[in-house]
Formats: C-alpha cells, structure tokens, sequence
C-alpha cells in the first residue's frame, strides 16, 4: 500500500514507502479476529537483505524471494528515494467531453527534469493510472503505452465538463516506488478545482456483472491500520464464488480517495487472509484522518473485470 497527497490542484507527493524508510518502522498486520497487529515473525527480515517489495518496502529479503503479503517478487531496493514528478506532454490540449483523444503525459527524473524511460513492472504493467473526477463519481484503471521518448499515450472519452484527478501508480527503475497525481481540467471549463461535497456514506452491497460485493468494514477508524474485507457471491444463486481470476497478478486492486481529494491509497490484497479465488478478499489500509473516503475494488471473474464503489466515514476512536 503507498499513500500519496496532494495539494490543491496541482501534485505534491508522500511516498509512503520513503516515510516507512525514513522512520524504520514496518507496518504491520492487524489480526482478523483479535484486531491487534502481530507481526510477521522471520517473513519481514528487515535487519538484511538488498532486495524489497516495492508495495510494501518493509518486506526485505534477497534475490529471488517474494512478499508474503502481496506474493510480488524482491527486487533491489533503490539508489534514490527522491519524489519523481507527473508531468503533461507538451501541446496536449484540454480534452473535450465526449470525444476520445489521447491523454499524453510524461514521468519526470526529479533531478534532471527529463522524462523517465525505464520503469519496473508493477503488477504487470510498467504504469497504473487511475482516473477519477474531483466530485468521485467517475473512476476509469488503465495502462497507458510508453513511446520511445518517454511519453505515454492512453485513449481517454471524459463524459462531462470538470476536472478530472489522474493518479499513477509505478515504480521508475533505480528509484522509490511512486504514486503521483495531478489535476486536468477539461476544454471551457471554469468552475472550481476544488473537491466537491462529501458523498454519502453507501456500505451497501453492490451487484455488478452478476457479481454481488459486500464489504464488512463499516466503521472503520482513521490512523490506525486495518483490515477491510469484501465477500464475493453470484447475484443470481447467492452462492459463494470460487472462480475469481487473477487481476494484473492479484485477487483484487483497491484504491482509496479522500473526498477531500488530499490523499489517495492503492492497495492489494494480503494473501495470507484472503482466497485466491474468493469468496474473500482482504485489504489491510490505512485512513490517515477523519473523513470520508471513496473505495473503489476491482475482480476478475470470467475474463470480466468488475469495479464496486464503495464510500465510508472514518471517525477517530
């Protein structure tokens, strides 16, 4: 899980894998049943080892190894923790409601200002970018292409006039894993970039593509790590799944927006609590503050990928 914050609208970036090694400290994992976080005994062998995982930059180990949390494989750790930048291609115009075009971006080395080539696979993909509007109704993943200057391309259709809040999610090869975010605005629009009212809280099941999501989590607590778990059943038998799919290499993706657009968190499943192929998936987040937050989780079933949004308050204890 990383964490990323903005500030107004334009990107400001925490990475939380730089604080988790500035402070020396692991996360840990909270336990289903007693809610108390033990740790991962001989698992987190943070004293040694050049290799990490670059969701959860505590996990050390060497070559070859793989997380227990999230089973992504070690890779070095990186010469530099320093925060890249996301950066718009020169000329790319506002995109207009209603019309495809190519949505151009760059990814900025943040000593030189050059566009940054190479990247390490995350999850199957060299970039994961979310793109949602500032009132969090709308919510597109997708996998920009790279050309060969740096500069990635993704078809993008936004549906109506407003500002839109691109977060991508990858890891730059030799540096720190990143979640960046900007702001976009689309072609005439003159309203605010500010967030929007806080939506209502909606706990309730979502069914989707025959899917039925439910989550469990429904009072969560702000700054305190906890375990948020959706259960998967078939909308018309209300039967358990057990046919999940591997979605880009994990049972399920999870990002989390602040309705005060301030922070943003994607996260993937700790294997060791949830089903490979359902019918429970487990998430272990983090709600910095007070608020309310806008989920969004992702499954494969049967070559489909389904998106349930979710929005919750967390409140201090």
């Amino acid at each position: 899980m990383r964490f990323v914050k903005t500030s107004a609208a334009f990107v400001f970036v925490l990475t939380l894998a730089v604080a988790e090694l500035s402070s020396g400290q692991a996360p840990r994992l909270a336990d289903s049943r007693s809610g108390q976080a033990p740790r991962l005994a001989d698992a987190r062998s943070g004293q040694a080892g050049a290799y990490w995982c670059s969701m959860h930059p505590d996990v050390r180990g060497e070559a070859g190894a793989r997380c227990p949390l999230c089973g992504m494989a070690l890779v070095p750790r990186p010469a530099t923790l320093d925060a890249y930048w996301l950066d718009l291609a020169e000329g790319m115009p506002a995109p207009v409601v209603g019309r495809t075009q190519r949505l151009r971006f760059v990814v900025r080395d943040p000593h030189t200002g050059a566009p940054v080539r190479s990247f390490t696979l995350l999850h199957e993909r060299l970039l994961h970018l979310f793109i949602i509007s500032h009132d969090l109704t709308y919510f597109t993943h997708v996998h920009p292409r790279i050309e060969q200057d740096g500069t990635f391309e993704e078809p993008v259709t936004l549906p109506r006039a407003g500002a839109y809040r691109l977060i991508a999610d990858f890891s730059p090869e030799g540096g720190a894993p990143q979640l960046l975010q900007k702001t976009i605005v689309t072609a005439g629009y003159r309203g605010s970039l500010r967030a929007g009212a806080a939506p209502p809280v909606d706990i309730a099941d979502k069914t989707i593509d025959g899917l039925r999501v439910s989550l469990s989590a429904t009072e969560p607590i702000a700054g305190r790590e906890q375990l948020v778990t959706f259960a998967v059943a078939d909308a018309s038998t209300g039967k358990d799944v057990a046919d999940l799919e591997p979605f880009l290499g994990a049972p399920g993706h999870l990002l989390i927006v602040g309705s005060d657009l301030l922070t943003a968190t994607h996260s993937h499943p700790v294997l060791e609590l949830s089903g490979v192929a359902g019918p429970e998936v487990v998430f272990q987040v983090l709600f910095p503050r007070a608020g309310v937050y806008r989920m969004w989780v992702q499954f494969q079933r049967q070559g489909h990928v389904v998106t349930a949004p979710f929005t919750v308050r967390a409140s201090h204890k």
